[in-house]
């Protein structure tokens, strides 16, 4: 059993809250135009932020 830090709570609710707000975001904007994903910098910001939260998770046993 890992015990997790109130630091890495933190961020880890702070990738959390930023991937959230994106989303909205996205969602709000893309609604009215044709999206094109490889050339949305939302889409781009969401999987960098998935893949930082998958680095940083500890591995599963």
């Amino acid at each position: 059993m890992t015990t997790t830090t109130r630091t890495e709570e933190k961020r880890t609710e702070s990738i959390r809250h930023e991937t959230r707000a994106l989303l909205r975001a996205h969602l709000s904007a893309a609604a009215g135009y044709r999206h094109l994903t490889r050339h949305c910098s939302v889409c781009h910001r969401l999987l960098r932020l998935a893949q930082e939260a998958k680095d940083e998770s500890p591995p599963l046993r």
